[in-house]
């Protein structure tokens, strides 16, 4: 849920919004048990596996990746993603949460493709600091990336 405020004024102007809070209900797939599992695979049957519904329905919980080292500069995290964060297994073999992993993977690499290729305004805003710290910590958000590129143009 957002928590949306609009500006205050006061006689000298405008006043800074308070920051944005996103709280995610979605639980973690890692944390599904065997039969939550299993009803959560016959769900997706209807589905050809990797399509758009099959990944929205997979929105329904989320994926908290590998953290990326802190060494590594944010615009450099589409090529450390890409290297070190592929699934060894044959499609063919995939798991529900395989196919959940992999679609947090590409929604994280394409908001740090964002950063690298379109550039970013130094000094950065709060609010594209806490976008660069969940890419860079793992953390699965179901985030329009049009918005994502609207913050770091």
């Amino acid at each position: 849920m957002k928590e949306n405020k609009k500006l205050e004024t006061n006689n000298t102007g405008a006043v800074a919004e308070p920051p944005i809070q996103i709280i995610d209900n979605r639980r973690e797939i890692d944390y599904l048990s065997d039969a939550e599992l299993k009803e959560l695979e016959k769900e997706l049957e209807q589905y050809d596996k990797d399509m758009w519904q099959h990944l929205d329905c997979l929105q329904k919980y989320k994926h908290i990746g590998e953290e990326i080292p802190k060494d590594v500069p944010f615009t450099e995290y589409f090529g450390y993603i890409f290297q070190n964060f592929r699934n060894p297994k044959p499609e063919e073999e995939w798991t529900v949460r395989d196919y959940k992993v992999d679609a947090a993977r590409e929604r994280r690499q394409m908001a740090a493709f964002i950063i690298k290729d379109h550039g970013y305004k130094e000094p950065l805003t709060d609010r594209q600091k806490r976008v660069i710290e969940r890419i860079r910590n793992g953390t699965d958000f179901h985030v329009s990336l049009d918005k994502i590129w609207e913050l770091f143009k």
